[in-house]
């Protein structure tokens, strides 16, 4: 029966460690691994028993094999009483110890829990994640107020490696969004929601990997310029809303925020610390203008012992199809991690060719406290180019993580619109929004 019960707890550490599901991260090149490592602490303990069992009972081995024949031997048996005993003592303790391992195996098992395990056909990794996000927002306008829930956003992550070199990912996102905008004439008085909806994949790429220093990415890919951008995903950002040159999500105010083409990126770490360089450049196409190619990269360091991270981005192409306005990009990011504050700030500046050069730049400062909340201000102001004028708002916002996987935020957002010439004056507006995202 000892026996029977070691070969169950054999059984059941394999086909645990087989089945850890992977949690899918909020970035898209790998995981966050914090569960999965906590999982596999636990495995390592409940292997490092079974280990010492198999050491104890090849011990018992070798010490009846050097039992002496001549030794006297009960009836129907082939070893001394003493042996027989040493060996029965030796037994319970690894009745016990196996108990110990069945212990392990049920809390880890428990903490998985009871749900289907998911499969790759050829990869040799599949994980598999996403992540739901709620807005309800409400925006008072100069002449008027408007509130709607208007973001539902699904997100089904997947990445899989397809061996030590080759691994792909993709995301896949069903929204309901309805903008906050404004109808009047100007465009920054009366408060209203557009409506849409769809099925979009954002994401979807594949990667070869040489080394940390050199991969090479095609197909459609974040654009790896400034900080929040290359965040992404709202699991893991502080405000759903990006800053104003991110706006519209998909659009191309200063620089599109994906493209579709070829990517080459890495990173080179220096000495123990943790200092490192990362570099990321492409060639592709974005929405607004598949005729044309557009190229571009950014360089960043990262001086690990001191919290900083260092970055300029660079890029140039043509804006829009038919008008096949030429620009260049110019930019400059830095971001300070370390201990409870979190900060980053970015430049980017623009060279048109027709219409008004663009500028954008936000700062946004941010404290951690008690572990699980965020507070948070934004200074965020946008040349778009047009004739809109000038845009800046002011953003107050708190985060509350109940869970890892679970973000609460509220924020609110003054908002001031610049005159310009006769045809726009000078208009404030406040937005207020609660959000939440659920993450897996």
């Amino acid at each position: 029966m000892d026996m029977k019960r070691a070969v169950v707890a054999f059984a059941l550490v394999g086909a645990l460690a087989g089945s850890l599901p992977a949690k899918a991260g909020n970035l898209e090149d790998g995981p966050d691994t914090t569960k999965i490592q906590e999982l596999e602490a636990k495995l390592g303990t409940a292997m490092a028993l079974i280990q010492q069992l198999a050491a104890e009972m090849a011990e018992l081995k070798a010490r009846q094999a050097a039992v002496p024949a001549s030794a006297p031997a009960p009836a129907g048996g082939s070893a001394t009483p003493e042996f027989l005993t040493l060996t029965e003592n030796r037994f319970d303790e690894m009745a016990e110890r196996i108990g110990e391992i069945e212990d392990v195996v049920l809390d880890v098992d428990e903490r998985v829990g009871s749900r289907a395990v998911v499969n790759a056909f050829d990869a040799k990794k599949l994980d598999i994640g996403g992540f739901l996000l709620e807005t309800l927002t409400h925006v008072d306008g100069e002449d008027g107020s408007a509130t709607s829930f208007n973001r539902q956003v699904f997100e089904l992550l997947v990445k899989a490696e397809l061996s030590d070199k080759f691994s792909m990912f993709v995301a896949q996102a069903f929204t309901r969004e309805a903008t906050p905008t404004f109808t009047d004439p100007e465009g920054r008085r009366s408060p209203d929601f557009n409506l849409g909806t769809g099925a979009p994949t954002p994401i979807a790429w594949a990667n070869y990997r040489q080394s940390d220093a050199f991969n090479v990415r095609v197909g459609r890919w974040v654009t790896p310029h400034g900080i929040i951008n290359i965040d992404h995903f709202p699991a893991i950002l502080l405000d759903t809303e990006q800053p104003q040159f991110l706006r519209p999500f998909g659009g191309q105010t200063i620089f599109a925020n994906f493209q579709t083409g070829v990517q080459v990126h890495g990173k080179k770490f220096f000495g123990s610390d943790g200092s490192k360089l990362d570099y990321a450049f492409y060639v592709g196409n974005f929405g607004g203008n598949q005729d044309n190619f557009n190229a571009g990269g950014r360089l960043a360091y990262t001086l690990s012992d001191t919290g900083f991270t260092f970055g300029i981005n660079g890029a140039f192409g043509k804006r829009a199809e038919g008008i096949n306005s030429d620009y260049k990009l110019f930019g400059a990011d830095l971001l300070y991690d370390k201990g409870a504050l979190l900060w980053k700030t970015e430049f980017h500046t623009t060279e048109e060719d027709f219409g008004e050069n663009r500028t954008a730049f936000y700062t946004q400062p941010a404290w951690r406290f008690q572990d699980d909340w965020f507070a948070f201000y934004r200074y965020d102001f946008l040349d778009d180019g047009t004739a809109r004028g000038d845009r800046k708002e002011h953003v107050l916002g708190l985060t509350f993580n109940p869970l890892p996987s679970v973000r609460l935020r509220g924020t609110a957002t003054f908002r001031h619109f610049d005159a310009r010439g006769t045809a726009y004056g000078e208009a404030d507006a406040r937005l207020y929004q609660l959000s939440t995202t659920y993450s897996f």
